[in-house]
C-alpha cells in the first residue's frame, strides 16, 4: 500500500496527464486508462474522481456556488457509494437509483441544487 506522500504524488501525475487530455486537448487516452486501473485495484476511486471534478470545473469554469452544489452532490452521493464526476447526465442518472433511499430532505436538497445548477 502507498503511504500519503506516494498517493500525492500519483494523483498529482494523474491531474497533470488529466488536464493535459481534457484542457489542452493531448490524447492521453491510454496513460488515463493505466492510472484508472492502478487507482481503482488500490482503492482510490474516490481521490481519482475528486481530481477529475477538479478539471471539469476548470474546463467549465465552474466557481462559487455552482461548485459547491456540486460538491454537495458528491458527498450526498458518497454516503449511498455512490462517486460521480461533476456531469449533469451522470449525475440525474445516479439519482435515478439512489432517490428510493435517499431521505425525504437529500431529495429536496438534491432537486433543488439540480434546479440551481440547470438555471
Amino acid at each position: 500500500m502507498m503511504n500519503k506522500t506516494e498517493s500525492k504524488i500519483m494523483l498529482k501525475a494523474y491531474y497533470q496527464v488529466y488536464y493535459a487530455q481534457e484542457i489542452l486537448g493531448f490524447d492521453k487516452s491510454d496513460s488515463l486508462r493505466e492510472f484508472r486501473f492502478m487507482f481503482r485495484d488500490l482503492g482510490f476511486k474516490q481521490d481519482l474522481v475528486e481530481v477529475e471534478n477538479k478539471v471539469i470545473c476548470e474546463k467549465l469554469d465552474i466557481k462559487g456556488t455552482a461548485k459547491e452544489m456540486y460538491r454537495m452532490i458528491f458527498e450526498t452521493f458518497l454516503k449511498y457509494g455512490v462517486i460521480t464526476n461533476y456531469d449533469l447526465n451522470k449525475i440525474e442518472s445516479s439519482y435515478e437509483e439512489l432517490k428510493y433511499i435517499m431521505t425525504e430532505e437529500e431529495n429536496k436538497c438534491h432537486l433543488a441544487r439540480i434546479k440551481f445548477l440547470i438555471e
